[in-house]
């Protein structure tokens, strides 16, 4: 699987017109704290979005029916059964099309069943929507003749400060990768507790393959180190009774 992912990703990318992100320049830079407006028509900054939480981007436009429409499947599929959104983390859908309305905002809530708060659809001006992409180092280009915009599927995530914390790929992200990713994001505010910790500490970002993989180097010194904790425990303990037996 891992080697079909290899040569797929960059496939899609290459013949999708657009590049990578590029993860050295941009992971740990913070977002740009743009004005946007959402489906009430008031206009306030990105970050208030944050809530300190993890703040998850999903760029793509109103009036899009065919890759939009996929993308935003792949996504509702995820964040169901993930569970947390809302809880552990906070998402906008991010309109880079100056010309949505209101009601295109609206409209588009209401199809995804958006709950327009947890998760949002968002729009700026052309400025600021240049701004933002600019700093998260999302490209995207606009066909006249077709009137619609070609873009790929890319999902920002942010930490509670407003820094890209990763990028996740693909028009299906996987439940595993979302949550290792709100977690390593949200560990810039608070350390993870010990079963999130440890969850996080299995996996390691594969730069290459663009997703999490199994750390299996750790997984088996630590289980190691738990066997030779156990086996001299169980020493000592059959020690301490038997020196007891004979004290008695």
């Amino acid at each position: 699987m891992k080697y079909v992912l290899f040569w797929i990703l960059p496939l899609w990318f290459l013949l999708s017109g657009f590049n990578f992100p590029d993860e050295k320049k941009h992971l740990a830079q913070k977002a740009a704290d743009i004005n946007v407006v959402d489906a009430s028509g008031k206009s306030f900054r990105l970050y208030s979005l944050l809530n300190n939480k993890p703040l998850i981007i999903s760029p793509v436009y109103t009036k899009c029916y065919s890759t939009c429409t996929v993308i935003n499947n792949g996504l509702q599929t995820a964040i169901k059964e993930l569970g947390t959104l809302g809880k552990d983390f906070n998402m906008i859908s991010f309109s880079f099309d100056s010309s949505d309305k209101v009601e295109d905002i609206v409209i588009n809530d209401i199809r995804w069943k958006m709950d327009g708060s947890s998760w949002r659809t968002v729009t700026a001006s052309a400025a600021d929507i240049q701004a933002l992409m600019t700093s998260i180092g999302y490209e995207y280009d606009y066909d006249p003749q077709t009137k619609h915009f070609n873009h790929p599927s890319i999902l920002i995530v942010l930490t509670p400060s407003g820094k890209i914390s990763r990028y996740i790929y693909g028009i299906n992200p996987s439940k595993k990768d979302l949550n290792l990713a709100i977690i390593e994001a949200a560990a810039e505010q608070s350390r993870p507790g010990i079963i999130k910790g440890f969850y996080l500490r299995c996996f390691g970002y594969d730069p290459v393959l663009k997703t999490y993989k199994m750390d299996w180097r750790f997984i088996i010194s630590t289980s190691a180190g738990l066997l030779m904790i156990s086996f001299v425990s169980g020493i000592f303990i059959r020690s301490f009774i038997i020196s007891k037996h004979h004290d008695g």
